[in-house]
């Protein structure tokens, strides 16, 4: 799902830019359709990443052990999931995110049921989830024209109940896919 015009960068190049660092989480957990993938949109807000789906998650403060602590942190503060009630599975692949200069790390992840969500509004406009056999298939990507700060982008996205997710996020979603398979 990596848009065929972005480069792979070694981790030590990304460094040299001082770049922003932040965790993800990428919750899985047993929902109506099976296994789901939980995902968020974020408000509106001026901002690089306005109203676009991502993982809940967020920037690494001074307090935070590291990026999975802040990664729990902020999960819990967007979306109201506490860390006791899901199951550290294992660290995903980093992403560098150039817009916005964010080093990301991504953590997965799982719960038996539901996650009670309690959303901050001022921060996610809305929570879903999509069934992991939905996401197996293939029918949810296309190729799709996004407006971004570079200009009109045709890059892989995944398209799910009038949301479009796309970029890093796809790029996240795309490594569990491949796990999963």
């Amino acid at each position: 799902m990596m848009p065929s015009y972005r480069n792979a960068v070694a981790k030590e190049s990304v460094m040299a830019l001082s770049p922003r660092k932040a965790g993800v989480i990428m919750h899985v957990f047993e929902g109506d359709e099976g296994l789901e993938l939980l995902y968020m949109k974020r408000s509106s807000y001026n901002g690089t990443h306005s109203a676009q789906i991502s993982f809940p998650g967020g920037e690494l403060e001074d307090f935070d052990e590291d990026l999975k602590a802040a990664a729990f942190r902020e999960c819990e503060e967007e979306v109201g999931l506490k860390p006791m009630a899901q199951e550290f599975l294992r660290p995903m692949t980093w992403l560098y995110i150039p817009p916005s200069n964010f080093y990301v790390e991504p953590f997965l992840s799982c719960a038996q049921g539901a996650p009670n969500i309690e959303i901050d509004t001022v921060e996610v406009d809305r929570v879903f989830s999509i069934p992991l056999v939905q996401l197996l298939d293939d029918s949810l990507v296309q190729q799709t024209k996004i407006e971004t700060t570079y200009g009109t982008m045709n890059v892989p996205a995944y398209h799910w109940d009038g949301e479009i997710i796309w970029g890093a996020t796809a790029m996240m979603t795309s490594e569990l896919v491949a796990l999963v398979r």
